[in-house]
């Protein structure tokens, strides 16, 4: 775990961006002319990889590491964090983590790259080639789409929710279920152009569209910290 941070005597409002990548943490905290103010990084534990494809990370690793290096990075504002008025979450994208009632997850993390569910992709794929030839894209094997589908027949109906990983980091910032961007959303079969969800190939999967949250344009405000 590591961090860097400048101290600043600016009382301008400032805003904090939280990147949750693959290795590490970063929260870096700007004023309105995007002078950087503080920042702090705090590691991940690596992903387990396995020779079949799967790609896991422990889900219950990350606020802690959002948490620490939200807090170094707050505490070197002048007034303890007061100056900032907005946070933004950004992740890995394609990585989701299945979670029941209460929010915790139900298993690992399966990560942007694994490839378990690379058949249902590939149906996916098939079922909604008319709407994914009209977003100019396709399914490819390690879509998030597939592995949401594997979520829901693995863990049935203990699954509450499948969530990309800033939902998760914003339940526990607001203490409530928040909505996803269509940015986030986009590898989970999500229609950013018809602003809906792909039905017709959820439907043909047998999939609850109820598991995932609600859909807003990316900086749509989602809570109170």
């Amino acid at each position: 775990m590591s961090s860097e941070s400048r101290r600043t005597t600016s009382r301008t409002p400032a805003v904090i961006g939280i990147d949750v990548a693959t290795a590490s943490v970063r929260v870096l905290c700007v004023d309105e002319q995007g002078n950087v103010l503080a920042e702090a990084r705090a590691d991940l534990p690596p992903p387990v990889r396995t020779p079949a494809g799967t790609s896991e990370q422990d889900a219950r690793s990350w606020w802690p590491a959002v948490r620490s290096a939200l807090r170094r990075t707050t505490s070197a504002l002048p007034r303890g964090g007061r100056e900032v008025v907005a946070v933004a979450v950004s992740a890995t994208s394609g990585t989701i983590v299945p979670t029941g009632r209460d929010g915790e997850p139900l298993g690992p993390a399966l990560m942007y790259d694994d490839r378990r569910a690379a058949a249902t992709n590939a149906e996916a794929d098939r079922l909604g080639r008319v709407r994914w030839g009209l977003l100019g894209v396709s399914v490819g094997p390690t879509a998030a789409l597939g592995r949401a589908v594997w979520c829901a027949r693995t863990y049935g109906s203990a699954l509450s929710h499948v969530l990309h990983t800033p939902e998760f980091i914003g339940r526990q910032l607001t203490g409530h279920p928040v909505a996803t961007d269509w940015s986030h959303a986009l590898k989970s079969g999500y229609d950013a152009r018809a602003g809906e969800w792909a039905h017709e190939v959820f439907d043909a999967l047998d999939f609850p569209l109820g598991v995932f949250p609600s859909v807003g344009a990316p900086g749509t405000g989602v809570g109170v910290v």
